[in-house]
């Protein structure tokens, strides 16, 4: 004998519990449901308030008093079988996709955008009149919160086919039929409707007040778009780009806002699905890079979710996002041609949201580099005003510590520390044959910075070796050099593992960046420890080879090895701040005692005097 065949025992409640809660975001949206279900009510009576035709009211009423909120419509009204099914529709599938395709039709749209009144009330009331036959008799259905509902002959006929919808809310929700609650919502979500939407409160003398009937800002003149987008997003736009995508039906205006906001993403945009606003922060429509503007949108023939609060997910929509995207790179071009003084605000507004648009379409990185300036060793510049050969930095510190030093041996830093300044730099390197870019690499600087020669090299060997007897113990190298400018004393090299060297010298296009080839063979041996590298230009180092008392050398010398580290960002502990601060008092203390000043001290600050005595002739 085969197993029976059993049912699923079914919780209505818990259905309707999960779908009003699960499905919408917050039961402001309830206000919306009711709207929409009376406008859709009203269009499939026979009108459409996309042509002008004129369509008859939609009525709110408040009643604070009693707790509720009623919605009336002169629409296609319903049956008392039509009303059955209700529920039943709801809770035939449980699946989000079925759900959305239930809301292409009216029946399954008035259910589920009646669920969402369940988020604020245990009961709903909906008397209604069928316009389909003459005859049909006023039907009341009654829905509870516990998941069941009756159907019944309305105690009173309704003088004309339409429907009422009449919401008791729960004592703890009672704000959310507040007269100035229902009104704003009614306002932000159906201003766009061309069908006549009114709020009024019961009892009240006072003429209804129209929520609907705007227009849509893409329809209006700029200075009256400029308007909307203040009322909207709060900012008056520095410039707008209107949008269209006709085979979709979708039409808008992307208003660049007139400052930035860093470290923040796309706030999301105003999107509207046959004039009803659907959702006030979405990022669906517009792509990511779009950082520099807020969109409103009319989403045209592109579907939404069951809850109607965002777009679902279709090749229709990627379509219309990289076509919206493509419209808003083209403004930006024709902003720059037809309006040169707010391109040149927009692009000291916004240099991050175009280096993000360049690095995200190829397409743009030509116009980016035309356009956007950057802050180089040499100035502001723009990369098609760049040399040949750059490197950049992608950290501020790092820029302004050795931008002095690439300029002074006649290379060229860019400050890439952006976001994605590093990627567009290296895009665009790799995108055309005029420039190359490369990362700033200080090791591979300081290979080709100049030794001293001459009569300096004994100096130089004097000085290294003093250096070396106080900064061995301390694992930190030596290096000797002279290179401009002589104010930059002195340089830290990171510690460093060995590094590869390229077998041929040609197959290194970088090796002449500053002069020199790279090295054929194996690679040299490398020490691996942190290096100081004094300058030997530094007046202030050459006094290291005179003849010093050795505590005041030895306190120089750990003083010029903090002040690199100092220089480098890197933040000195305990130990190092202590030894800086005897580092100091060492050379203050010789420096009071002219004893120990040595006839090359005096020579040298002589020298230095006469220099600045013979500058300042100069300069008079």
């Amino acid at each position: 004998m085969p197993p029976a065949t059993e049912n699923f025992q079914v919780d209505l409640r818990g259905i309707v519990e999960i779908l009003s809660h699960n499905l919408y975001s917050s039961p402001r949206v309830y206000v919306r449901e009711l709207i929409q279900n009376a406008r859709d009510a009203v269009v499939a009576r026979g009108g459409s308030d996309e042509h002008g035709a004129p369509l008859p009211p939609i009525e709110l009423v408040v009643d604070p008093a009693a707790g509720a909120l009623t919605v009336r419509d002169h629409g296609i009204g319903l049956t008392e079988a039509e009303a059955r099914s209700l529920l039943s529709t709801i809770g035939a599938s449980s699946k989000r996709e079925e759900l959305a395709a239930a809301r292409r039709e009216f029946l399954g749209q008035f259910g589920i955008g009646l669920l969402s009144c369940f988020l604020v009330a245990d009961q709903i009331e909906v008397t209604s009149r069928s316009a389909r036959d003459p005859e049909a008799r006023t039907m009341r259905w009654v829905g509870r919160g516990d998941g069941t509902f009756t159907v019944t002959a309305a105690p009173e006929q309704l003088a004309e086919p339409g429907t009422e919808v009449r919401v008791h809310v729960r004592p703890d929700e009672v704000e959310w039929v507040g007269a100035d609650r229902v009104t704003r919502l009614a306002r932000e979500y159906a201003s766009l409707l061309t069908v006549p939407i009114t709020v009024a409160v019961a009892g009240d003398p006072a003429p209804p007040t129209v929520v609907s009937g705007n227009t849509a800002p893409w329809d209006l003149p700029e200075p009256a778009a400029a308007g909307w987008c203040m009322d909207a997003f709060g900012f008056t736009p520095l410039a707008s780009i209107p949008l269209h995508v006709p085979m979709l039906g979708v039409r808008g205006v992307a208003f660049v806002t007139p400052q930035a906001t860093p470290g923040r993403g796309r706030a999301g945009d105003r999107v509207f699905s046959h004039g009803m606003s659907v959702a006030s922060d979405n990022t669906q429509l517009v792509p990511e890079w779009v950082a520099f503007a807020r969109v409103a949108l009319e989403a045209g023939s592109l579907g939404l979710t069951a809850s109607r609060e965002s777009l679902h997910e279709s090749g229709s929509l990627t379509t219309a996002r990289e076509e919206i995207g493509r419209q808003i790179r083209a403004g930006i071009e024709q902003l720059a041609a037809g309006d040169p003084a707010v391109f040149t605000r927009f692009v000291d507004v916004h240099g991050q949201s175009l280096i993000a648009l360049a690095v995200a379409h190829e397409e743009m990185l030509e116009f980016v580099a035309r356009h956007l300036t950057w802050e180089t060793s040499a100035g502001l510049l723009r990369l098609v005003e760049m040399p040949s050969r750059i490197t950049f930095t992608t950290d501020d510190r790092e820029f302004s510590t050795y931008a002095p030093l690439v300029q002074a041996q006649g290379g060229l830093l860019v400050n890439g520390a952006y976001t994605h300044g590093a990627a567009m730099l290296r895009a665009y390197g790799e995108s055309q044959t005029r420039l190359t870019a490369r990362a700033f690499e200080l090791t591979r600087l300081l290979e080709d910075l100049p030794e001293p020669r001459d009569e300096d090299a004994g100096l130089a060997e004097r000085i290294g070796d003093a250096a070396r007897a106080v900064l061995d113990p301390l694992g930190v190298a030596v290096d000797v050099r002279a290179f401009r400018p002589a104010t930059q004393l002195v340089l830290h090299v990171p510690g460093r593992a060995a590094g590869f060297v390229f077998e041929e010298a040609d197959d290194d296009p970088w090796a002449d960046l500053l002069g020199g080839g790279a090295p054929v063979g194996p690679a040299p041996p490398v020490d691996p420890r942190p290096a100081l590298v004094l300058n030997l230009r530094g007046e202030a180092v050459r006094a290291l080879g005179g003849r010093l008392a050795p505590s005041a050398r030895d306190g120089a010398i750990r003083a010029l090895h903090l002040l690199s580290l100092l220089q480098a960002g890197i933040r000195l502990h305990a130990e190092e701040q202590a030894g800086l601060a005897v580092a100091l008092e060492t050379l203050l203390l010789a420096a009071a005692r002219p004893e120990d000043r040595t006839t090359e001290d005096r020579i040298t600050e002589d020298r230095c005097t006469e220099n600045d005595t013979t500058d300042e002739r100069g300069r008079a």
